[in-house]
C-alpha cells in the first residue's frame, strides 16, 4: 500500500530524473568537470550538479566532499585528461611541426568538451583554493616538457635556439590560443599564427 501511494505521489508531481543510489564516480566527475568548465565555480551550485547527474546532494558530498573539494577534483580530472591528450599527440606518427600545432590547440576532437582550456578559463584559481595553483602548474609543466621533447626532434630547427626558452614561449602561445579558441571556436587567424610561429623556428 505504501509503495502504491508513493507511485501515485510521484505521478502527481510529474516525471523527475531518477536519483542514483550508486553511480560511476569517474563518469559523474567527468560530467561535473564539464559543467564547472562551462559555468565556472561561482555560478555552479549543488542543485545544478544533482540535476545534471541525477545523484543526490548528500551522495555527491559523501563521494567528493564540499563544493570546493569537488571543484578541485574536477580540475585535477581535467589536468589528467589534458595530459593524456598531450601524450597521445606525442605518441602519434605526426611530424614534429604537426605535433607542435596539435599541442598548441589541444583539440578535443569528438569528446563533448567545451573549446579552450578549463584551467585558463577558470581565472584566479587561488581565490577558490590555493591547491589549484599546484594542479594548474602540473599541466603547464607537462605541456612545457612536451614542447621541449618535440623541439629536440625537429631536424630543421634553427641552430643555437635555446630549447628551454622556446618551450616556455610555446606554452605562453598555447595559453593565448586557448583564450582565442574559447571566445570563437578555432578562429581562422589561429592557424595562421601557428604557421608563422613554426616558420620562425626553422633554419
Amino acid at each position: 500500500m505504501i509503495i502504491v501511494e508513493r507511485l501515485l505521489k510521484n505521478k502527481k508531481e510529474g516525471l523527475r530524473m531518477p536519483r542514483k543510489r550508486s553511480f560511476d564516480k569517474a563518469a559523474v566527475l567527468d560530467q561535473i568537470m564539464v559543467y564547472f568548465w562551462r559555468n565556472g565555480f561561482q555560478d555552479t551550485g549543488l542543485r545544478e550538479l544533482t540535476e545534471l547527474t541525477g545523484v543526490q546532494a548528500q551522495s555527491l558530498y559523501n563521494a567528493f566532499g564540499s563544493k570546493e573539494a569537488l571543484y578541485v577534483q574536477a580540475m585535477e580530472h581535467y589536468v589528467t585528461v589534458a595530459i593524456a591528450k598531450a601524450d597521445q599527440i606525442l605518441a602519434s606518427d605526426r611530424s614534429a611541426e604537426e605535433q607542435i600545432g596539435a599541442l598548441l590547440i589541444l583539440d578535443w576532437g569528438k569528446l563533448p568538451y567545451p573549446a579552450g582550456c578549463m584551467v585558463i578559463s577558470s581565472g584566479e584559481l587561488d581565490q577558490v583554493n590555493p591547491q589549484l595553483d599546484t594542479v594548474a602548474n602540473r599541466l603547464y609543466d607537462h605541456l612545457t616538457a612536451c614542447f621541449h621533447r618535440v623541439l629536440t626532434t625537429m631536424a630543421d630547427l634553427r641552430p643555437g635556439l635555446p630549447l628551454d626558452g622556446l618551450a616556455a614561449q610555446l606554452l605562453t602561445l598555447h595559453n593565448g590560443i586557448q583564450v582565442a579558441v574559447q571566445a570563437d571556436h578555432y578562429p581562422a587567424n589561429v592557424q595562421q599564427l601557428i604557421a608563422t610561429t613554426l616558420q620562425t623556428l626553422k633554419a
